[in-house]
């Protein structure tokens, strides 16, 4: 997802306003969005203006030139108060620094008189020093600065973009909330198949015997086990399983997606990649089945190949059966059913996983 990244732009002015316009030029052709405070007066008040504008921005960059700037109330420059809050934030940062020979174009070329020049100032040399030792970019041409930050701002994009939150477009924020919504949803219904599954072993917790109506569970795990599926089925399958796993783990989706649930949602797909036969299907949507979350067309000449060979084959074990799905107008008949397990089926289930566990 394209996310603008908000720059904070730090110098000092009049002496460096064709600078400033390079770096705010470079930020645009980025695709990103400047950001500076150097139209407002100093102050108490101005001083917390900017601070929210630091702490909203998501990249600083401080420009420094030939000045140190007017000093605050803590003896320091304006500009080295905000580069030292940008450190305080934790924010990414680099520095553009001219060089001795820039500043003396500067001067060369009547851009600032020689009595403005603050670079054998004791605080503007402990400044540099301390700038110096971070990520800078020393220019001796204006020409270099464009480059500069963009090569500066896609280096903090790789090295640094878990820091980074960016501005998206309205639509993308609403796709987000939709896939938050839904992820919400997977969890809630992962925890309530889990709590399924833990009744349904309780229920089956006292079973007697290993027969699955007349046949023995043995006969039934082979049944199901040597039912293989046709290519067509197996073609069916594995179109299914890529578009499914294109919407979840492709691209910029997979990042608003929590670390569990795409966790639990690789090892269904990843399930359904290995389907063979009609008990690798099975295995795969066991909880599917328990939530009620498996729906078929419910007229069999409707249904997939897959769907057709799978449901005759768990049909004739007695395994599955269908139950309506409840619309709320009543008076409509649904095109589809819920496949649901028969006692039966959730005597062999239990005893499946009982012996997985064994």
């Amino acid at each position: 997802m394209e996310k603008k990244y908000q720059v904070f732009i730090s110098s000092t002015y009049e002496d460096l306003i064709v600078e400033r316009q390079e770096v705010v030029t470079a930020v645009l052709n980025a695709g990103h969005i400047p950001a500076g405070m150097e139209l407002f007066k100093a102050g108490p008040t101005q001083e917390e203006v900017i601070r929210e504008w630091i702490e909203e921005s998501d990249i600083y960059v401080l420009i420094l030139g030939p000045r140190y700037g007017s000093l605050n109330s803590e003896g320091i420059s304006y500009t080295q108060w905000e580069y030292n809050l940008a450190k305080e934030l934790d924010k990414p940062m680099f520095s553009i620094v001219l060089t001795d020979d820039y500043i003396t174009e500067m001067v060369s070329d009547g851009k600032i008189k020689p009595i403005r020049l603050e670079i054998s100032n004791d605080k503007y040399i402990s400044f540099k020093e301390q700038v110096l030792s971070s990520l800078v970019v020393q220019v001796n041409h204006i020409a270099e600065i464009r480059s500069g930050v963009s090569d500066s701002i896609r280096d903090i994009e790789k090295h640094h973009s878990e820091k980074l939150n960016g501005w998206i477009k309205g639509e993308y924020y609403q796709e987000l909330e939709e896939l938050r919504r839904k992820n919400k949803e997977m969890s809630e219904q992962l925890v309530s198949s889990q709590a399924k599954v833990i009744d349904m072993q309780e229920e089956l917790r006292d079973v007697k015997d290993e027969f699955i109506g007349d046949l023995s569970f043995e006969s039934v795990f082979k049944g199901l086990n040597d039912a293989l599926l046709s290519d067509e089925a197996l073609s069916e399958n594995n179109e299914e399983v890529e578009r499914e796993t294109a919407q979840v783990s492709g691209g910029k989706r997979r990042e608003d997606i929590s670390e569990q649930s795409y966790q639990l949602i690789k090892e269904f797909y990843n399930k359904k990649k290995q389907i063979k036969s009609i008990l690798d299907w099975l295995i795969c949507y066991e909880n599917k089945i328990l939530e009620g979350d498996l729906e078929i067309k419910r007229r069999r000449s409707n249904r997939t190949i897959l769907e057709k060979e799978v449901m005759a084959q768990l049909e004739k074990f007695g395994l599955i059966k269908y139950e309506d799905v409840v619309l709320s107008d009543s008076s409509k008949n649904s095109t589809k059913c819920t496949v649901v397990f028969t006692s039966e089926g959730k005597k062999f289930m239990h005893l499946l996983n009982r012996n997985k566990e064994s």
